[in-house]
Parts: structure tokens; sequence; C-alpha cells
């Protein structure tokens, strides 16, 4: 009977330091996907950052600028055929102003360049890191598919032991109720 006892308290143990294990791993499982979580929030914020850099409204304030500066030639030009301001001057007017111009294209085409880069390296980081939220997803029904498995030995090597307990009883009640009398050469009488 010490024994049985010895081997439910052994069996309890082993069970709670299974479900303790397993409670460890599943909670280090939802660490790593929430700092995975966390890192895809700061992507994505950096990636919309950027598309604003490429956004219409952007070209367009742009777009808005040059023909400003288009105006302003334009009405320059017409002063000069009218004689009101000096070859001199226009001659200043325009190299600055090709050199505004030149200044806007320049910047927009590394700005552009840019763009592009962090788009290509974002993706790039995103497509790591949605294999990596792939694995710990895998590894996560792994888990779930070994602690059903043990779940299951646990209830057979139970159901065994409730039986053999039960079996070891009714051994135990037929031994009490037997006689065992060696002066009348009978064994086993009820």
């Amino acid at each position: 009977m010490n024994k049985v006892i010895q081997t439910i308290i052994l069996t309890l143990i082993g069970a709670g330091c299974f479900s303790g294990g397993l409670y460890y791993g599943i909670e280090r499982s939802e660490e790593s996907l929430e700092r995975v979580m966390d890192e895809y929030v700061v992507i994505s914020e950096k990636v919309d950052a950027f598309v604003d850099v490429s956004n219409p409204k952007t070209i367009r304030l742009y777009t808005t600028e040059l023909r400003k500066i288009l105006d302003d030639v334009t009405f320059l030009g017409k002063m000069v055929e009218e004689g009101q301001t000096s070859a001199e001057s226009l001659s200043d007017f325009f190299s600055e102003y090709d050199k505004s111009i030149d200044d806007v294209n320049q910047r927009l085409l590394e700005l552009s360049q840019q763009h592009n880069e962090s788009i290509t390296n974002h993706r790039t980081i995103l497509a790591g890191l949605s294999e990596d939220l792939n694995e710990t997803i895998d590894i996560t029904e792994e888990e779930q598919n070994k602690l059903k498995e043990q779940s299951d030995y646990i209830n057979q090597l139970n159901v065994q032991l409730g039986q053999r307990i039960k079996q070891l009883e009714e051994d135990m009640n037929t031994i009490k109720n037997s006689t065992y009398w060696l002066r009348d050469k009978k064994i086993w009488r009820k």
C-alpha cells in the first residue's frame, strides 16, 4: 500500500513539474511574440513616414512652387521686353532661379532614392519578421501537440493505476475473509 501512495505522489509531482514547464514555455513564446509585434509597429511607423514624403500632396506642393517660379520668370521676361530692367539683373535672376530649380530637382531625386531604399529595407525586415512569426507559431503548435500526448498518457496511467488499486483491495479483502488452517489441512476456507 505504501508503494502505491508513493507512486501516486510521484506521478502527481511529475505532472505538476510538467505543467509548470509547459506554462513557462508558453509564457516565453508569448513574450517573444509581443517583442516581434513591437518591432513590427516601429517599422510600420517608419514606412509611413517615408510614404508621407512620396505623398502626391507633397509632390503637388513642389509643382506649385515650380509654377510660381515660372510665373515670376515670365513676369520678369515681360519687364525686360518693356525695358524696365537691365540685362545684368535678368542674368542674375535666371541664374539664381536655375540654381533653385536644380537644387529642388536634386533634393527630389535624393528623397526618391532614400524612399526606395527604405521601402526595400523595410520589406526585407518584414519578410524576416514574418518568417520568425511563422516559426514561433509552428513551435507553439508542436508544444500543444506534445501537451495533449502527455495528458492522454497521464490519463491512461491514472486509469491503469485505479484498476490495479481496485484489484489489490479485492485481493486484500479475500485474504482477510479467508482463514488458513494447517491443522485441518484446509486452505482458504471461507
